[in-house]
């Protein structure tokens, strides 16, 4: 697929979580947080959806020091080449724990793209796009989840084979934190708890998104 960018240039160094959702990005947002740096969670605003293409303005993120989640994992080559000397974070967990969590604890858009008329609304479609082609389907699918799973953290490490001083393989899931962390960014471990995301919490965010996805995609179909 022919991907189109449009990039305002920063040569200065950042911090690029490319994990896919549910694989302890939002702790590592907070961890990042702690630390000092300028982070955000999800940008999905640097994504644009033109003559079915997905187009990155990668411009978006100058004034972040960090940035993860899907967006990020989608575009990581690109990102790489115009942010150069950057620093990349793979977030990993068990394969089957991690699908357990999409299923039960996520949102996928394709839950209710069935339900509405999506018309020509860019914004959903690129929702829609995002979710197809780094997850494989924009609804929760085991088998096809799992193959994109494997898929997206086989591309990473073969892209990084001759750079392991860009890369952190992380299981911040399974109990990894500071350690990890600190040493591969060059930081002193902060006096504070790592932090890790609340399942409980995250049940109730699911219920109030699907709510508020509803109603958006409602809104948005003719």
């Amino acid at each position: 697929m022919n991907i189109k960018l449009n990039f305002n240039k920063n040569m200065a160094q950042k911090i690029f979580g490319i994990g896919l959702s549910k694989t302890g990005t939002t702790s590592l947002t907070h961890a990042l947080k702690i630390m000092g740096y300028h982070t955000i969670h999800y940008p999905f605003n640097v994504l644009k959806y033109q003559n079915g293409e997905l187009v990155l303005n990668a411009g978006r993120l100058n004034r972040y020091d960090a940035c993860t989640d899907s967006p990020v994992a989608r575009f990581f080559r690109e990102l790489d080449k115009h942010f150069p000397n950057s620093k990349f974070i793979l977030t990993q967990r068990d394969v089957n724990s991690w699908l357990t969590s999409c299923e039960h604890h996520h949102v996928w858009p394709g839950e209710y793209a069935e339900k509405v008329s999506l018309g020509k609304s860019p914004l959903i479609r690129r929702v829609l796009k995002l979710h197809e082609d780094l997850y494989g389907s924009a609804s929760f699918n085991r088998e096809t989840f799992t193959k994109s799973y494997v898929k997206h953290e086989k591309a990473v490490l073969a892209y990084f084979k001759n750079r392991p001083e860009d890369l952190l393989q992380i299981d911040i899931c399974g109990g990894e934190g500071w350690g990890k962390l600190c040493q591969f960014l060059n930081r002193d471990i902060p006096d504070h708890h790592f932090p890790r995301r609340n399942i409980g919490a995250n049940k109730v965010f699911k219920r109030t998104y699907r709510k508020y996805f509803w109603r958006t995609l409602s809104a948005l179909s003719p």
